[in-house]
């Protein structure tokens, strides 16, 4: 299960102030920074199978990684995006050109993929490039990620700019996680984000 806040980042200056918070000093180490260079890949059939079902199939490189990653059953409130995810490293790259469904054959997400899609072929719909700027969060209570991403989406609706503020919430109190991800909206005035990556590549 992945549980994160989204907020849209309309001034990207705000970017360097909020990482830079004082509200943050007792959490962070701001020396762990990661700053990663992600590409992403969305796969569908040719009928979009897998949207109309309401999941996701993406291959994404991060620097030198490379991980396969199913999302389904997602749930937004406000912001709050709740779904449940399976991931997959992957080691051979052809894989990410010609990725299929029997990689996932032992997990949950298996079931999930041949009953929306069966064996049908899996091309690619939607790509992106973006910076992810990332720090953890460890409160005591509660660990999460703080992120922000800023790149552009490339799909049938043409090219998407991609800027926005994640908070993942990864262990301990989910009240806690929540706290924080709003104190840091209510201070910047950032609003909510409902739609997805994937859903602003599509035109409607």
């Amino acid at each position: 299960m992945e549980t994160e806040f989204k907020f849209r980042i309309d001034d990207s200056s705000l970017v360097d102030k909020i990482l830079g918070d004082s509200m943050l000093d007792d959490y962070v180490d701001r020396n762990t920074l990661e700053e990663i260079s992600m590409k992403a890949i969305y796969f569908d059939t040719d009928n979009l199978d897998l949207r109309k079902a309401g999941i996701a199939y993406r291959v994404r490189y991060e620097n030198d990684r490379i991980t396969a990653t199913i999302k389904w059953d997602n749930r937004v409130e406000a912001g709050l995006h709740s779904r449940e995810e399976f991931n997959l490293v992957i080691n051979d790259e052809r894989f990410a050109l010609e990725p299929d469904i029997d990689a996932f054959e032992s997990s949950d997400a298996y079931d999930v993929l041949i009953k929306a899609a069966g064996k049908k072929k899996l091309h690619e719909v939607v790509k992106m490039d973006f910076i992810r700027r990332l720090l953890k969060i460890d409160t005591g209570d509660s660990i999460s990620a703080l992120s922000f991403d800023i790149g552009t989406i490339y799909g049938e609706s043409g090219e998407v700019p991609i800027s926005e503020m994640e908070l993942e919430w990864y262990h301990g109190s989910e009240d806690d996680f929540k706290y924080i991800a709003r104190k840091l909206a209510e201070k910047y005035n950032l609003d909510p984000e409902n739609i997805s990556k994937l859903q602003k590549g599509f035109a409607d």
